[in-house]
């Protein structure tokens, strides 16, 4: 099962273009974990923002990153072999809503700050604590959401009989 998935994961990189939409997308989500808080927060700045992080922080975000942009790319991959061979079906695994969830209560923020943008979206109070509280557990959650997606897509890849000429 795991090397069926990690022959889906080569088969979509293996393609320039998936590949660079793959990579694309991680640097994008990269930035918005650390941009979100340090543009939405009043009197947050950039550097104060890279100050707060700490190594974990920068594992899980970088890590978070890349699955969604490899997950990305697989579904695009998919939808892309699916068409080639007439099947048009609609698929969605709601990986964007888990990349945006995860990712703005992934970064490294205070609990004013979380305040700040939660009162934004219109949540507070004990919300915030709570995120403020379960913030990692919340980031590994999502890791293990956009992993479910690979698998997912992987076995949708799985599926797909491309003649040699296609690939």
């Amino acid at each position: 099962m795991v090397k069926k998935i990690l022959e889906s994961i080569f088969l979509t990189l293996s393609s320039r273009k998936y590949a660079l939409i793959a990579i694309a997308l991680a640097v994008v989500m990269a930035f918005i974990a650390i941009l979100i808080p340090s543009l939405l927060t009043p009197g947050n700045t950039l550097k104060l923002q890279l100050s707060l992080l700490q190594i974990s922080d920068i594992g899980l975000i970088t890590l978070f990153s890349s699955l969604f942009g490899i997950s990305i790319a697989m579904q695009m991959y998919a939808s892309h072999k699916e068409k080639i061979q007439g099947k048009h079906l609609v698929r969605n695994t709601g990986t964007g809503l888990v990349a945006i969830t995860g990712t703005l209560f992934s970064a490294k923020l205070c609990p004013i700050c979380l305040g700040a943008i939660l009162g934004f979206v219109g949540i507070g109070g004990s919300a915030t604590l709570f995120l403020f509280s379960y913030k990692t557990e919340i980031m590994i959650t999502s890791i293990f959401i956009i992993i479910f997606t690979i698998y997912l897509a992987g076995n949708r890849i799985g599926k797909i009989k491309v003649c040699d000429k296609c690939k």
